[in-house]
């Protein structure tokens, strides 16, 4: 090879080398910038609108039904836009109505006149949903010696009314104690079939 041809051979080896260097940095940071500030479909979340039932406290001091039992607080929560990995379509949709339950057990500030009888004291197993039905599962130990009628009541109330108007898939509330269906909660209402709407009128 002729020291022309050998000059030309280092120049064009060159220009080769820088070349894909340069390419292989616009590449690589292409793939960075794409993942800043972007989450990924997993990690993406949507606003859930919940409809939250707390008890008007009207009604606690005179036990009058027409002042409205309960009174009703838009809230929303963030839930994963796609149910993440290593869990199952049912338990993220699980994790969703405990969310919303857990919701009351503290009551807004903006609600003036409010309360709640649904408190972090009664544990749950799980909120599972089937054919419309949502299934409320309590630790029965929890429950024991836990209220009157008008505490039952209340707490009823309460779930059902949030679950129904919080989830499309759930038309109705059945509780369970400890995974087995129960007559009662608290000694009072009678918890065997599921319910439908407010236990007042």
């Amino acid at each position: 090879m002729g020291e022309k041809q050998s000059m030309i051979m280092d120049r064009f080896m060159r220009r080769l080398f820088c070349f894909t260097i340069g390419a292989v940095l616009i590449v690589a940071s292409l793939v960075g910038l794409s993942g800043c500030g972007h989450k990924t479909a997993e990690e993406q979340q949507v606003n859930k609108q919940l409809k939250l039932y707390f008890v008007n406290n009207d009604f606690i001091a005179t036990g009058d039904e027409s002042k409205g039992a309960l009174i009703a607080y838009d809230e929303s929560i963030y839930l994963p836009e796609k149910t993440p990995k290593g869990m199952t379509d049912e338990e993220a949709a699980s994790y969703a109505y405990t969310e919303a339950i857990t919701h009351l057990w503290e009551v807004p500030k903006e609600l003036k006149n409010a309360d709640t009888l649904v408190s972090e004291k009664f544990g749950m197993h799980n909120i599972t949903c089937k054919e419309g039905t949502a299934y409320v599962d309590l630790i029965g130990e929890d429950l024991k010696g836990s209220g009157g009628s008008l505490e039952e009541t209340v707490f009823i109330s309460q779930i059902v009314e949030t679950l129904i108007n919080s989830f499309d898939e759930i038309e109705r509330v059945q509780f369970l104690v400890d995974g087995k269906e129960a007559e009662t909660l608290m000694g009072h209402c009678d918890t065997t079939e599921p319910f439908t709407g407010s236990l007042f009128k």
